[in-house]
């Protein structure tokens, strides 16, 4: 076969892939919003629940693999107490795009790792401990529009609370408890929308 028509075979042949990547990939910085669902597998503190609440990252994404940065935050009940616990802090997020032929539907691997605080509701317990996360999941993106993506995953990880004092106000008394180093686990899942903000 004459070398120019292989060529034109190999182009033929090659656009729809050639779509299908272009079709997946994202705007090169985007904003992304998420609800969060925050699962204790295993408890760091005693009696801590299951957490809600939410997230917003920036995204950079030159090709498959991205890297977002950004801040979460989620509330949990406490086991026979009024108050709840609160986590929030920055998080970094990789993320690795997998080609799945679709210029619809993406799925991805990433890995997730927060420095969280954590407060409390009302005035009675503080805690100086550091709460860190190191998880490892993925998901899946689907593509609503030219600019605008559906994001839906899931890590798997483990946490670890660090030493620290928990005070605890009593009848305007002021008391401290040392607090231990601790780990657990937890699965973390979100759904949110990723918003292309430039090419």
């Amino acid at each position: 076969m004459p070398t120019s028509r292989r060529w034109l075979v190999l182009c033929v042949l090659g656009a729809p892939l050639a779509s299908d990547l272009q079709g997946q990939s994202a705007q090169t910085f985007s904003l992304q919003v998420s609800g969060l669902v925050n699962g204790v597998l295993k408890d760091v503190f005693v009696g801590l629940q299951n957490g809600i609440g939410g997230e917003a990252q920036v995204r950079y994404t030159p090709g498959a693999l991205s890297v977002g940065a950004g801040f979460e935050f989620t509330i949990h009940e406490l086991e026979e107490r009024t108050e709840s616990a609160q986590f929030y802090g920055g998080f970094v997020e990789p993320r690795y795009r997998i080609h799945a032929g679709s210029n619809v539907v993406a799925p991805y691997i990433s890995a997730r790792f927060a420095v969280l605080k954590v407060g409390f509701s009302g005035e009675e317990l503080s805690l100086s401990s550091t709460f860190l996360e190191l998880n490892g999941g993925g998901g899946i993106l689907v593509r609503l529009g030219p600019r605008v993506n559906l994001d839906l995953g899931a890590t798997l990880g483990y946490n670890h609370l660090g030493k620290g004092i928990l005070i605890r106000q009593v009848g305007g008394t002021r008391v401290t408890v040392p607090v231990t180093s601790r780990s657990g686990s937890n699965l973390v899942t979100h759904l949110g929308l990723a918003i292309g903000l430039r090419d």
